[in-house]
């Protein structure tokens, strides 16, 4: 058993909830699903996510900028986009804007990405896109008021570390310098309209360029407020923006008709994901974001994707230990960090169909709360002062928290570790010292918890047999296993210090809430 000892009057820091600042989502034209709606608002009302992220808001399913048919005219239309952020604002949320991917009719050269073909070459000619995105931040403010707006931020596109001039079927079919360009365009266009907008970039995978992009806009006086950038965990291992990067080699045309060589190819790519986790260290994001806060030398720093990228094991303890880990170590580096994403209703390549698969979301595709929406809900009932000490030992973490509008003491424990490493269930004594309480008082006391046998609907799935299509039926079972569950009891004092025991599953997170009045 671990012993851990806690007093009340040490050392503590604002806790500020900067992974509720923003969720991801599926690509724009998702927004005006009535299903995606709902699903939204309920992660708005019980979580408290206060922005949203997406890609595609210029692509052409949202019929922003249109060739007319017969002349040489553009065709603008912000109805759609006015439909999704009008939404956004009925359910206190505000849009956090990237700026892409590219009109079909703006575009440089063919490229595009994902099931829905977003454009993601430069600009043809980089005056008519910044006459865009001047006349679109233009309409925004014209319809929303300044003050609302100046509350927003815009991002200039995603991840264009991932491509190159020569790509045809990433996010940017252009080079950094291309890029840089393109960044500078955009956001002197933003500014043109008002010069208190928030505009920053360069939104990379695996906290690429940020050194570049400072240097590069300091150098050339080109407008930026904010770094932003993106970690997974598998990230450095995948090789995910590194040039000539093996991991990424894709066979040639020729390769690809040779039987031999695909079969080789296919077997060496499979051994390789198979051991991908076991070189993935634990707690790698928050590492990186400290890399990310010192390259970004003063700017703020939002990590505008995050996510665990583990498949299956991200629906169920595995993503809930892992996003409760993460960002409690991450307090007080990056201001805020947006979680991609809240839902599984996710077309990249193509709507899935199961009800878990592995996919991004914190809910499934008919509304299931995975245990990762379970981890954000636990995070939201936190209060807002963390003692600045992490008692920690082994996989175990403990966070201590004061909730002052409830009276408590708030004890957070995370049995976490990286995926194909040893983890063991854990057992913790932990004992508070200080309290200005009698011996002889009774204290109330709570556990709330995520792990194998609560609030994990997966486990239930499994056990209908992995349907990929569920009833109604059947999707009912699931919402009644992903609820959590609350345990009452009394602890006494005992000469102003009180000791409780819990029990914490490999993967497990248990929060232990103490009413001190």
């Amino acid at each position: 058993m671990k012993q851990f000892q806690i007093n009340v009057d040490s050392a503590t820091k604002p806790l500020e909830k900067y992974w509720e600042l923003c969720v991801g989502s599926c690509h724009g034209a998702t927004a005006l699903r009535e299903d995606y709606r709902k699903q939204l608002e309920q992660c708005q009302r019980e979580i408290g996510f206060r922005y949203v992220r997406f890609h595609g808001l210029f692509d052409d399913d949202m019929s922003v900028l249109k060739q007319e048919p017969f002349g040489t005219g553009m065709k603008l239309s912000f109805t759609n986009i006015d439909s999704i952020f009008d939404f956004l604002l009925s359910i206190n949320m505000k849009p956090f804007i990237e700026l892409g991917f590219m009109p079909d009719c703006l575009k440089s050269k063919p490229a595009a990405v994902f099931h829905y073909k977003g454009n993601t070459a430069p600009p043809a000619d980089h005056g008519k896109w910044a006459w865009f995105i001047r006349t679109f931040v233009r309409h925004l403010i014209e319809r929303y008021g300044r003050i609302e707006v100046r509350q927003w931020f815009f991002e200039v596109w995603n991840e264009p570390n991932l491509g190159g001039p020569d790509s045809s079927d990433s996010f940017f079919a252009g080079s950094m310098e291309d890029y840089f360009k393109l960044y500078q365009v955009t956001a002197e266009a933003v500014k043109s309209e008002d010069q208190f907008l928030r505009v920053g970039g360069p939104a990379t995978s695996n906290n690429s360029w940020i050194p570049e992009m400072v240097k590069f806009c300091r150098e050339n006086q080109v407008p930026i407020d904010f770094i932003s950038t993106h970690h997974y965990p598998t990230d450095v291992v995948l090789g995910y923006g590194v040039e000539d990067s093996a991991n990424f080699g894709r066979p040639t045309p020729e390769q690809l008709e040779d039987p031999e060589f695909m079969k080789a190819f296919q077997e060496k790519l499979e051994a390789f994901h198979a051991h991908l986790w076991e070189r993935v260290d634990r707690g790698v994001v928050t590492q990186m974001t400290r890399k990310a806060v010192q390259e970004a030398d003063g700017l703020p720093v939002y990590y505008t994707e995050w996510n665990s990228l583990a498949g299956l094991p991200s629906d169920g303890p595995f993503g809930s230990s892992f996003i409760v880990k993460t960002v409690l170590d991450g307090v007080g580096l990056a201001k805020g960090y947006s979680y991609w994403t809240f839902s599984d209703i996710f077309e990249e390549n193509g709507m899935p169909s199961a009800e878990f698969h592995g996919g991004f979301g914190l809910l499934t595709l008919h509304g299931v709360p995975k245990a990762s929406y379970r981890a954000f809900q636990l995070l939201h009932t936190l209060g807002d002062t963390l003692y600045e000490e992490k008692l920690s030992e082994g996989t175990l973490d403990l966070y201590t928290v004061k909730h002052a509008a409830a009276g408590a003491l708030q004890l957070l424990a995370v049995n976490h570790h990286s995926l194909l490493h040893p983890i063991e269930e854990e057992e913790v004594q932990i004992t508070l010292k200080g309290l200005k309480i009698s011996a002889g008082a009774i204290l109330k006391a709570q556990v709330e918890r995520i792990d194998d046998t609560h609030a994990n609907a997966i486990a239930r799935w499994r056990e209908q047999g992995s349907p990929e299509y569920v009833t109604k039926a059947q999707l009912e079972e699931l919402k009644a296993a992903s609820e959590p569950e609350r345990e009452t009891f009394d602890i006494p004092v005992d000469q102003e210090k009180v000791s409780v025991s819990l029990k914490v599953p490999p993967m497990g997170v248990a929060l232990l809430t103490i009413f001190l009045t």
